[in-house]
């Protein structure tokens, strides 16, 4: 059997682990009161284990760097009621490649950041990385439709906290300003765009620079111009088909539409993320292209900024949903032997009380129910969310590496803006990336 080849650009394929998990004798996540007690011996997962003093060290690996601070404050609240387990946090740079490096050699974290709905994690699912969570009482304080994202085969195996949103942030203020109302259809936007200029205002910005950003934005795009394009990446895949056909316009759409917003904004292949965010916190452009985690560092930036993040609208119809993933999801590695210790701070964290913490401090729409939203800019796109007027993005269908080759060729559009060679390379993407499953 074909291995998967994990969506990083590493060209690493990910080895089938050792299943070392086992049960200690402890205390239940919903017994508090008592501390939990780990078994000496060595970590499975990164060699920590218990230390010197008899503690259970525990690492936490967490991709959503843009939380360090408020889960360090999640930490310590967790070490205070369990006084015998240590947790430490790492958030690095580049965190999803880091993590699957690590992974692909055999160096698990004992509670890491997953993303549930995606294919390179089912490879992991499959390959026995994760504990298996699906009968823990506590799943059920995440929302129904969460749930279901995050299930693979008939089984959990990650604790689901927030979905993840895209669409165009927003500078309140300098819409006021202008006289100007939010858009809310392609034409709007357009219009917008245009009534900006004339005032000598750069409309947009994007973070071009950096062909992960650009690839991001074109699989939410292009689902945005059709919800189950996957259905014809597929077709295009297996068949004959191209992209260049008349009744699969859908990539051909996504290049205009990303070539026309860029026909207001600056030289945006120069423009890295702190620079995007930079100039939107700043005042000195008013819409900024992005995810809902951006919510943060815009925040950080300038935190008297009255902005909000719109829905992305649909180049080609005026009906539209918006697109959506988990975003915040936490497993155990399968090889910790710390189950229950590494099971309680997952159990901690989704009690609604504690994750209104993060809700309120990192802000991506949360799916705990009992927990208030309180992020004012992002509560619209919170309202199409609790709606149900969503859709899974697409990197959730494609098989991995498609969309981290398909970057190479998102960024060369922008640089040369030639559709036809786009067009043409999507197509020799889909077709080997469907050839390797």
């Amino acid at each position: 059997m074909k291995k998967k080849v994990l969506g990083v650009g590493l060209g690493i394929t990910l080895v089938a682990l050792t299943l070392a998990g086992c049960g200690l004798a402890g205390q239940t996540a919903g017994q508090s009161s008592t501390e939990v007690k780990g078994a000496a011996g060595s970590n499975g997962g990164n060699g920590k284990g218990a230390s010197g003093d008899g503690k259970v060290e525990l690492e936490f690996f967490n991709c959503k760097v843009e939380g360090e601070a408020v889960f360090n404050k999640v930490i310590e609240k967790f070490e205070e009621e369990y006084p015998n387990v240590i947790i430490k946090q790492t958030a690095s740079a580049d965190s999803e490649t880091v993590l699957f490096t690590r992974v692909s050699t055999g160096d698990v974290p004992d509670i890491m950041s997953v993303y549930p709905a995606e294919t390179a994690y089912h490879t992991m699912m499959d390959d026995g990385v994760y504990t298996e969570l699906t009968n823990e009482e506590w799943l059920h304080r995440a929302s129904d439709s969460a749930l279901e994202f995050s299930t693979w085969n008939g089984k959990i195996f990650a604790m689901p906290f927030a979905l993840n949103s895209f669409g165009i942030y927003c500078n309140k203020t300098m819409f006021q300003e202008a006289g100007l109302e939010l858009p809310s259809t392609w034409s709007e936007l357009i219009a917008v765009c245009e009534a900006f200029q004339e005032k000598g205002i750069t409309p947009f910005t994007f973070v071009d620079k950096d062909p992960g950003y650009l690839a991001q934005e074109g699989e939410r795009v292009v689902g945005i111009i059709k919800n189950d394009v996957c259905l014809d990446t597929e077709t295009v895949g297996k068949t004959q088909a191209s992209f260049s056909d008349e009744d699969k316009p859908y990539f051909k759409e996504l290049a205009q539409a990303m070539l026309k917003t860029r026909e207001y904004a600056g030289d945006t292949l120069s423009y890295g993320i702190e620079q995007c965010v930079a100039d939107f916190a700043n005042g000195k452009i008013p819409m900024f292209v992005a995810i809902t985690a951006k919510y943060t560092v815009i925040q950080q930036n300038n935190p008297d900024l009255d902005f909000t993040l719109i829905p992305y609208p649909s180049p080609v119809s005026d009906n539209y949903k918006i697109p959506i993933n988990v975003d915040i999801a936490y497993g155990v590695s399968s090889k910790t032997p710390y189950q229950e210790e590494a099971k309680a701070f997952i159990e901690f964290l989704s009690r609604p009380e504690i994750y209104q913490m993060v809700a309120d401090e990192e802000g991506t729409p949360t799916v705990i129910q009992g927990v208030n939203y309180n992020i004012e800019p992002l509560k619209k796109i919170k309202e199409v969310i609790d709606s149900g007027n969503t859709f899974l993005t697409m990197v959730n269908f494609w098989p991995s590496g498609w969309r981290s080759e398909w970057s190479v060729y998102v960024q060369q559009l922008i640089s040369d803006k030639n559709t036809d060679n786009f067009l043409k390379e999507t197509d020799r993407i889909c077709k080997e990336k469907y050839a390797a499953q």
